[in-house]
C-alpha cells in the first residue's frame, strides 16, 4: 500500500491559504459532503477526539489528542494525524500531519465567516492567544479583510511579540503586543480568541458600547471549557456555529440552551451561512463559536492532497 506523507513543514511552506479558504467555502455548498458524529474520549491528562467525514471522492479520519499540561513539558497542547482515503474503495491515499492542517483549516473557516460578517472598512484585528491557531488566523484573515492594525495579547509576552513580528514582517500589517486583554477587546473590530483558557477571556463588559464587532472564538480544550462569557453569548445579535453539535460540545453554548435561554433557532450553522445569499454584519456583536467539524478536515485534507500530494514523499506501508 503506497501513500503520500504530507508533513507540517510542507503545509506551512507551500499550502495556498487563499485556495484553502475557497475549498472551505465550496465544500460547505456541496450536498454530497457528510459527517459522522464526533467521538470525544476524556483520558488521563487530556481529551482524545476521533473525527470522520466523506464525500463522493474522499473519506477523512482524524485523530486528535489535547493535553493541556503538555505546555509545561515543552510539547504541543494538541497533536493529530489525518488519514485521507478514496471513498469508493477505502484505499488510504495520504497521511497528513494534523496539527498545522487543523490550524490552517480553522483559520480558513473563520476567514470565510469574516468575509460575510466582519464590519466593513479598514479594521483593527485583535488576538487573544498567540499560538499556532492565532498565526493561521492572521494569515487567513489578511486574505479577506482590509486590516489596518493588529493587536495581540498572550500571558506569554514572548509569544505575543513573536506573533506581532510575524504579522508585521510576514503580512505587512502594523502590529503590537499589549498587556491589557480587555482594552484589546474593546478596540478590536474583529476579535480572535484562540486560547487554552477554561474560563472566559471574552467578556461582555469589554465589548459593550464599543462599536460593531465580529468575535471569533475557537479555543476549546474539552466540553467544560468556556472562552466566552454568558452575557456575550446571550446579547450577540447573531450567533454562528460550525454545526449544531457545538450546542452540546461548547459549554458556553450548552448551558444557556439547557436552561431554555436560547434554542437551536437562535444559531446559524456554517453550511447555511456559506451556501446562502451574500450577507453583511447586522450590527452589534456577532459571535462565531468554532469547535471544529470533520467537514472542515475533509475539505482541507482534499485541498492539501490535491495541491501538495505530488510534492510529498510516498511510502509503502
Amino acid at each position: 500500500m503506497r501513500v503520500s506523507v504530507i508533513p507540517g513543514r510542507l503545509i506551512s511552506e507551500s499550502l495556498d491559504v487563499g485556495k484553502l479558504i475557497g475549498a472551505i467555502e465550496e465544500g460547505f455548498r456541496r450536498a454530497d459532503a457528510m459527517l459522522e458524529p464526533r467521538a470525544i474520549y476524556p483520558v488521563d491528562g487530556g481529551t482524545v477526539l476521533l473525527m470522520s467525514a466523506h464525500d463522493s471522492r474522499y473519506h477523512v479520519l482524524k485523530y486528535i489528542a489535547i493535553y493541556p499540561r503538555n505546555a509545561e513539558l515543552g510539547l504541543p497542547t494538541a497533536s493529530s494525524v489525518v488519514v485521507l482515503s478514496r471513498s469508493s474503495t477505502g484505499e488510504p491515499l495520504s497521511i497528513i500531519e494534523g496539527g498545522l492542517l487543523t490550524a490552517y483549516r480553522t483559520g480558513a473557516t473563520s476567514a470565510a465567516v469574516a468575509k460575510r460578517l466582519a464590519p466593513r472598512g479598514r479594521l483593527t484585528v485583535g488576538f487573544l492567544g498567540a499560538g499556532a491557531q492565532a498565526r493561521a488566523h492572521a494569515a487567513a484573515l489578511s486574505r479577506v479583510l482590509a486590516i489596518e492594525r493588529a493587536v495581540i495579547h498572550d500571558p506569554n509576552w514572548g509569544r505575543a511579540e513573536e506573533l506581532s513580528r510575524f504579522i508585521r514582517e510576514g503580512l505587512g500589517v502594523p502590529a503590537e503586543a499589549v498587556r491589557d486583554p480587555d482594552a484589546l477587546a474593546g478596540e478590536s473590530d474583529v476579535l480572535v480568541a484562540a486560547t487554552t483558557s477554561r474560563v472566559p477571556v471574552v467578556r461582555w463588559e469589554a465589548l459593550a458600547g464599543r462599536g460593531d464587532k465580529l468575535v471569533i472564538s475557537i479555543g476549546w480544550l474539552d466540553v467544560h471549557s468556556r472562552e466566552v462569557d454568558e452575557a456575550t453569548v446571550l446579547r450577540s445579535s447573531l450567533r454562528v456555529v460550525d454545526t449544531y453539535a457545538a450546542l452540546e460540545e461548547a459549554a458556553e453554548l450548552r448551558e444557556p440552551v439547557r436552561r431554555g435561554l436560547l434554542g437551536r433557532g437562535d444559531f446559524v450553522e456554517l453550511r447555511a451561512l456559506l451556501s446562502g445569499p451574500p450577507t453583511s454584519h447586522p450590527g452589534g456583536i456577532v459571535l462565531y463559536k468554532g469547535v471544529g467539524t470533520p467537514l472542515e478536515d475533509l475539505f482541507a485534507a482534499e485541498a492539501a492532497y490535491e495541491e501538495l500530494g505530488g510534492a510529498a514523499e510516498a511510502v509503502d506501508l
